[in-house]
């Protein structure tokens, strides 16, 4: 990869980082955000994150060059990269009501026609590892393959994507229908969550349009 891409994949993976922080998804220095092949230095505050802070690393998760150390989570970013050849982008964040999911052990279903075009599996909850352990990249890794987002159980969203932008745009949505399903739960209990019924509907909704 040449400086010049090093630089512009830099810049944006900086821009993302100040948008993420921007729209509350992302809290001082938690969360990472990674690229083939640059990724967020650990412990940098989003808010603040310049495109020369970032750290180079290769994908087994080792450093390349760079000031700061690798995130402990550089395993998972690596894993996911290696397991894709269209994932360029990871976006690991703790965003409130999504991660809460996570403690529940609920995964998030697809409530939206929106969200079931966009992820027809749903997202699901990865039963708890120490964060940074192969084990947990490996089950991540696992997951993944069927679906662009999970919620690690009680470590918050990974979601990945073709692009930085992308991925970005896909840890919002899944924050988003968290919220969202949250307040159907609410309202309507278990049966706001009935799989059988929504796929049934949005194909008759989809056959009419």
């Amino acid at each position: 990869m040449s400086i010049n891409a090093i630089k512009n994949i830099s810049e944006r993976l900086a821009k993302a980082g100040r948008e993420l922080h921007e729209q509350g998804l992302v809290r001082r220095t938690i969360g990472n955000i990674s690229a083939k092949i640059p990724s967020a230095p650990s412990g940098a505050r989003m808010k603040f994150l310049k495109p020369e802070e970032m750290v180079l690393a290769d994908l087994q998760g080792d450093k390349v060059r760079g000031e700061s150390n690798v995130s402990l989570e550089t395993p998972i970013y690596a894993a996911l990269n290696r397991a894709q050849s269209d994932t360029q982008a990871v976006v690991h964040t703790h965003v409130p009501t999504a991660t809460g999911f996570g403690f529940a052990k609920k995964e998030i279903r697809q409530l939206q026609v929106e969200m079931f075009t966009r992820l027809p599996n749903g997202v699901p909850v990865v039963p708890f590892e120490l964060p940074g352990s192969e084990a947990l990249a490996e089950i991540v890794q696992k997951k993944i393959m069927d679906h662009d987002a999970v919620i690690l159980e009680n470590q918050g969203v990974v979601t990945v994507g073709s692009t930085i932008e992308a991925a970005f745009t896909l840890n919002e949505m899944v924050e988003e229908v968290a919220k969202i399903q949250f307040l159907a739960m609410m309202l309507a209990g278990r049966h706001a969550l009935n799989l059988a019924k929504l796929k049934e509907k949005f194909k008759t909704e989809n056959t009419v349009k």
